[in-house]
């Protein structure tokens, strides 16, 4: 078999990894941030510093996530 071909499947499995990692971990960032987010709390005893940290991670997620879905994508097509 074509040695690019193997790396190319190679970069597509990790990628595939990567996104799914990120896709748990995004999972849990949301699921957090709701509970941070706790509507029959007093607004003033919310921990707003650790909800911004927790959006603001979760928001380079999804922007790694997206990259990572486009490059899948444009390798799937590669080897088709």
């Amino acid at each position: 078999m074509n040695p690019e071909i193997l790396q190319m499947k190679g970069m597509l499995a990790e990628a595939k990894k990567k996104y799914r990692s990120l896709d748990t971990e995004a999972s849990g960032l949301v699921i957090l941030i709701r509970s941070l987010l706790n509507p029959y709390e007093e607004i003033q005893k919310l921990d707003m510093d650790k909800v911004l940290v927790s959006v603001k991670r979760l928001k380079s997620v999804t922007v790694e996530m997206q990259a990572l879905n486009d490059k899948i994508k444009r390798l799937e097509s590669e080897l088709e």
